[in-house]
């Protein structure tokens, strides 16, 4: 691919990829390499979403003290049921499949749970009690925050 047309190009002089073994020249004198157009548009896919959960977990933890944090992560956890089950693990990796996903309190609800972001945590409320549940961002959230792969149906948002 052309460094000229790729989206991992930056600022500067010299593309990594064009200068390494995958580089070549093209005939007008333009540096490139020889990755496919649909490798090149995965790592910038991927990259991007990287850095989308790095500004999401950086809020977070921004928001909260480091007490406050731990004690919205083991509200998450037992919301999931990972208090009452563990995660098993295959080739090195931990991954756990919730059997519920949900919490109920009182219509006051928990203030550490609605300092979480919309799109991680939904709450339904009706006169008597508040229904917290993660949604799929918040199981990803919650997976990085424990450094497992939680494996779920894709919840409907």
């Amino acid at each position: 691919m052309r460094c000229d047309y790729c989206p991992l190009s930056s600022d500067e002089d010299v593309c990594p990829e064009a200068e390494g073994k995958y580089g070549i020249e093209h005939k007008d004198g333009v540096l490139g390499c020889t990755h496919p157009r649909n490798w090149v548009n995965k790592r910038d896919n991927d990259y991007c979403n990287y850095r989308g959960e790095m500004g999401i977990d950086m809020g977070i933890e921004m928001s909260f003290t480091t007490e406050e944090l731990n004690q919205a992560i083991e509200l998450c956890k037992h919301m999931i049921g990972l208090d009452r089950k563990s995660p098993y693990h295959r080739h090195g990796k931990a991954f756990y499949k919730p059997y519920r996903n949900y919490y109920c309190a009182l219509a006051i609800g928990i203030e550490i749970l609605d300092r979480l972001p919309k799109d991680i945590m939904k709450v339904d409320k009706s006169e008597k009690y508040s229904w917290y549940y993660l949604s799929n961002d918040g199981l990803r959230w919650l997976g990085r925050q424990l450094d497992i792969i939680i494996k779920s149906e894709e919840v409907e948002e």
